[in-house]
């Protein structure tokens, strides 16, 4: 899975990198199939605040692409929040799907 990262208004620094890499990367767990995933760093305000930056993710999958938005005051922070958001659509996505599987095969004689 590829991984594109967009940066407006923050540094991206190695640690930064290695955050998004390990979190977002942890998707391919429940989703083997996702093409991409673009996560957009944004910085929205000057002064601290506790919304000064905002992180989007998107996860380009087979069917319907995922997709959630998370601003706090440190990138770290939001990028952590945002990773368990996707991470739990995915797992709600995959159980659902195995469910169905298995309904299908139980009406089968």
């Amino acid at each position: 899975m590829d991984i594109l990262i967009q940066a407006d208004g923050v540094t991206l620094t190695d640690s930064i990198k290695d955050a998004i890499d390990e979190k977002i990367g942890r998707v391919e767990q429940y989703a083997p199939r996702a093409l991409r995933a673009r996560v957009r760093l944004r910085k929205v305000s000057a002064h601290a605040s506790p919304r000064q930056y905002t992180v989007r993710v998107l996860v380009e999958i087979p069917g319907a692409d995922l997709s959630a938005e998370q601003s706090g005051d440190n990138v770290v922070s939001a990028l952590d929040v945002v990773a368990e958001k996707i991470e739990r659509r995915l797992r709600k996505r995959k159980t659902d799907r195995l469910a169905r599987r298995e309904r299908g095969a139980r009406r089968k004689p």
